[in-house]
């Protein structure tokens, strides 16, 4: 990541800019199941307290949002610690390959060691190479396979 590349807490400000990266985001993958039009329904999520999706922004120099990363923590049945789950991490492919994505995943990984997690975890598509390239220099690969029981 350059020096001029920053990573911060999601604010209101970033709402419109957010939901236009939110747009870019869900056109990449037009398999993946799930509501397309939840861009809003994200926004309104990160900003309540109360809730547990929280969102990190990679900034330009200029302090504009170019990717944004979502998660949440909760409990976990095998520790006494919590458990992050990474559900959606994004760069605008015109700043891709400045380290923005790892960026967000080492400042996540900062906020677990300070709120003592026990782990983070993500998961990808098996097509998804270029993301699985960068996931294999910061985590480790596990054998899962991943069902999904839709309602």
């Amino acid at each position: 990541m350059t020096s001029t590349n920053l990573v911060r807490l999601a604010r209101k400000a970033d709402q419109q800019i957010f939901l236009d990266m939110w747009d870019e985001f869900v056109s990449t993958d037009p398999d993946e199941p799930g509501d397309r039009n939840m861009g809003q329904v994200n926004w309104g999520r990160l900003g309540d307290p109360e809730g547990a999706l929280r969102g990190l922004m990679a900034v330009n120099d200029h302090d504009r949002p170019v990717g944004f990363l979502l998660y949440l923590s909760f409990p976990f049945t095998w520790s006494n610690a919590d458990v992050c789950y990474l559900q959606d991490i994004f760069v605008r492919p015109q700043e891709r390959g400045q380290g923005l994505a790892a960026a967000m995943i080492r400042h996540l990984e900062s906020i677990g060691r300070q709120q003592n997690w026990y782990k983070i975890f993500w998961m990808t598509q098996k097509h998804n190479v270029s993301a699985q390239r960068l996931y294999d220099r910061i985590g480790l690969k596990r054998d899962y396979i991943r069902y999904d029981l839709m309602m």
